[in-house]
């Protein structure tokens, strides 16, 4: 937490109190899905590719992102941005690179990232042919990822011709027949035959497609076009790009290449036809990719040697280039998995399908590549039981015992040398545990590393400081750092939390203590003493999407919301029901709070009809009539004393915010206007002695209202776009700060006494969906499955 005003006293979970974490590195917005390790101008750094489409560099020794974070590639014909699949580190040219293996739909590219500064350093290109032209000698087609078509010669490493923007005219059987293009400062148009239609034209915006059939087709074009890209070398047409759609062998969307006239003869191909790429050319029998660096220039990728993985100096393969001159060249086509070749060049790992497993051999699914023991090659395999089987890398024969913990498919697998000399393998799997084993002896080292709230996606290994350390993934939107030359001692005890993300935080006093109900996706509700963070009882098995806590007949009460519109009460010692569930006729429960009224404990809540209801906690009877006159569903409620009576405040999608008498149950006044988007959450406290009821919408918004002159106070407050998970205020040093979840990791702190946002926030390891203050000034934070309690650094801190 980077907020001195708060000190943690407690937590559940081994995470806070396992001394194999030394940090946890938050700043994703999705799931980590790929990562990977180098040493940088002397410093170990991760480069990790996540589902919030940015790959960011990191400096592992302090846990600060370096650079500004990469956003991958945008498809403007399908609307959907490439995501980062795997990620590996080689050495080229004397210098650290990352290869960063991005997916969009069916098409994948590599891309090169220099570490160093967080800049592009290249992409691999396709090669779609190869050919000998006139006059021209050798010449290599190549296909960009922004579907850029590139024409260059084999002796001199040189470009040929013009890559143009074209738009193409697609006739009935969704195949192109027209081409047009600016050219040479006019609009041509050619068929497919690599004939030009008609005389160039003047360019002009407002020039479209010729419309012209190809001559010889009995196909008419279609009223549409689609953008695609044309090579033209001395005016002629030679090959085009475009959107594929309805082909056999492509998906929608995805990038396909035809060649045309003289190019398509020497190929030995019929003019227009459409030609697979490949991510890989051959050289007197051996791969090479090809490189187009950021100054243009093409290189020749060569895989020299293989690198050791064990130990610290491992780089996985090492790649060395060299320019693209007198070389010859061709393109393979009889090797299956082609797109995946230049990616075996440099990564370590075996290839994946299409699926994103691991490609499958008799030996089982290979994970990380052969690590030196002893002097034998050894590698890694998972079996479809989730064990970890070891084999001789020459022979396959497995060596020793199954090594049996995971319970869920494993993921991810690296390697790394320990001080000490050994050799300790690190798997990842589905089951969100990472485990360690010793590869010598074939058994586990330490307790799991279960810090993970998510699935753990990959793992990789690095030196820290001297420590040798693995890096993993998860979905938990994380990256945590573990120490491997302590993984011979257990963890610390600590207690256990939920099995799944907490969903609601209440809090009532018990015997005169104050304590934390909970309520979990694991489908449990759990109470715990919010001193000591000693559990109370057992849990209860209970499906809770809101949870509230009250007093009746002079006793602790828990209330929950069941999904199936039932509402329960509960006895927070025992874990048994007081009184039957209590059906409801509103629709589903999307808000809940409690109240006392007239001296008894209530439960009040909004339903999916638009209706509030008051609750008997005694005899689970209605009290009065429902509470109607939103429009649209309440999402957001809570309850308050204001002049000596007890109030509810409920906030509705028809966006507007409404006060009621509890006691009369009838509304206070006009409605609160100003949200201009669904009403997301509702909190009440006090400002200055005034009682205060605090919004935040989906507008982006947070309003304060006075709940006794009904108006809003002051300006609206800005907010993370998109729904505010939930609120809560404390007062701290004489201040009201209201405290706000997104459902990220950082809460984020407002001054409500001065209107202004606070400069300090709190951020935890995983993303936070409850949050309370309770009575004595503590701050309940519920973040993934684990619950941690704060109290205030300042001896002026009280609610």
């Amino acid at each position: 937490m980077a907020d001195a005003t708060w000190a943690a006293v407690w937590g559940t979970g081994g995470t806070p109190e396992d001394p194999r974490l030394l940090r946890t590195l938050t700043g994703h917005e999705g799931w980590v899905t790929a990562v990977a390790t180098a040493v940088v101008d002397g410093r170990a750094v991760a480069v990790t590719g996540s589902r919030d489409h940015t790959v960011r560099t990191w400096d592992l020794a302090t846990g600060r992102q370096l650079h500004t974070p990469l956003v991958c590639r945008a498809d403007a014909w399908t609307s959907t941005t490439a995501e980062v699949e795997h990620i590996a580190t080689a050495a080229v040219d004397g210098r650290t690179v990352a290869l960063l293996l991005e997916r969009l739909g069916r098409q994948k590219r590599v891309l090169l990232l220099d570490p160093a500064k967080g800049l592009p350093a290249g992409e691999c290109v396709r090669v779609v042919e190869t050919a000998e032209l006139d006059g021209l000698g050798a010449v290599l087609l190549t296909l960009e990822g922004d579907r850029t078509l590139r024409l260059w010669s084999v002796a001199t490493g040189g470009e040929i011709g013009s890559a143009l923007p074209a738009r193409i005219v697609v006739g009935r059987h969704d195949e192109p027949v027209a081409v047009r293009a600016e050219a040479e400062g006019a609009v041509r148009t050619w068929n497919l035959a690599g004939q030009m239609l008609g005389e160039p034209g003047p360019a002009s915006p407002a020039d479209g497609p010729s419309g012209r059939p190809a001559e010889g087709s009995t196909d008419s074009p279609a009223d549409g076009s689609t953008e695609g890209a044309a090579l033209v070398v001395g005016g002629r047409l030679v090959a085009v790009a475009f959107h594929a759609v309805g082909l056999a062998g492509f998906l929608d969307g995805e990038t396909a290449v035809a060649v045309v006239g003289e190019l398509a003869a020497a190929c030995g191909r019929r003019s227009g036809e459409v030609v697979p790429g490949s991510q890989v050319a051959e050289v007197d029998g051996r791969p090479f990719g090809l490189v187009r660096q950021p100054d243009g220039a093409l290189r020749l990728w060569d895989r020299s040697a293989r690198g050791e993985t064990c130990g610290s100096d491992g780089d996985g393969w090492a790649v060395t280039t060299a320019a693209l001159r007198g070389q010859r060249i061709r393109r393979p086509r009889d090797v299956d998995g082609q797109q995946d070749w230049t990616w075996q060049l440099v990564h370590p790992a075996a290839a994946l399908d299409p699926t994103g497993a691991a490609a499958t051999d008799p030996g089982g699914t290979a994970l990380p590549a052969p690590v030196l023991v002893a002097g034998r090659a050894i590698r890694l395999t998972a079996d479809a039981d989730h064990a970890v089987r070891l084999r001789d890398a020459v022979t396959d024969v497995p060596l020793g015992e199954r090594l049996a913990g995971h319970t869920d498919r494993i993921r991810a697998a690296a390697a790394m040398t320990t001080d000490g000399g050994q050799v300790r393998a690190v798997t990842a799997g589905l089951d969100r545990t990472v485990r360690v084993w010793d590869v010598a002896t074939g058994t586990p080292v330490g307790e799991p590393l279960d810090g993970h709230t998510a699935q753990v996606w990959d793992v990789a290994t690095a030196v820290v400081d001297g420590r040798p350390v693995a890096v993993t993934a998860g979905a938990d939107h994380t990256l945590r750092v573990w120490d491997l030359a302590e993984t011979d001692g257990p963890p610390l005890p600590a207690p256990g939390g939920h099995d799944a993300a907490i969903v609601a935080v209440a809090a009532t006093t018990l015997r005169g203590r104050p304590v934390v109900v909970t309520a979990g996706a694991d489908g449990t509700v759990r109470t715990w003493d919010a001193a000591t963070g000693s559990p109370i009882g057992e849990p209860v098995a209970t499906e809770a999407a809101l949870l509230a806590a009250a007093e009746a007949d002079g006793s602790p009460v828990v209330v929950t919301a069941a999904p199936d519109a039932t509402l329960h009460r509960w006895d927070p010692v025992s874990g048994r029901a007081t009184g039957d569930p209590v059906a409801l006729p509103s629709g589903r429960i999307l808000a809940l709070a409690t109240a006392r009224v007239d001296g008894r404990g209530v439960a009040v809540t909004g339903g999916s009809d638009g209706t509030a209801r008051v609750w008997d906690l005694t005899t689970g009877e209605p009290l009065g009539q429902p509470l109607t006159g939103h429009t649209s569903r309440i999402t957001a409620l809570a309850t308050a004393a204001a002049d000596g009576r007890a109030v509810a405040v409920t906030g509705s999608w028809d966006k507007t915010v409404r006060l009621w008498d509890l006691t009369t149950g009838r509304q206070i006044g006009e409605p609160l206007t100003g949200h201009t988007d669904w009403v997301t959450s509702v909190t009440t406290t006090v400002v200055d002695g005034h009682p205060v009821a605090v919004t935040a919408g989906r507008d982006a918004t947070i309003r304060v209202w006075s709940l006794r002159t009904h108006r809003q106070l002051g300006e609206p407050l800005p907010a993370p776009a998109g729904a505010i998970r939930g609120t809560t205020a404390t007062v701290l040093d004489g201040r009201t700060r209201l405290i706000t979840a997104d459902g990220t990791e950082t809460l984020s702190v407002h001054d409500l006494t001065t209107g202004a946002g606070t400069a300090s926030a709190l951020t935890f390891p995983a993303p936070v969906h409850a949050v309370l203050a309770t009575a004595d000034g503590r701050l309940v934070v519920g973040h993934g499955r684990e619950l941690t309690v704060l109290v205030p650094a300042s001896p002026g801190g009280t609610v």
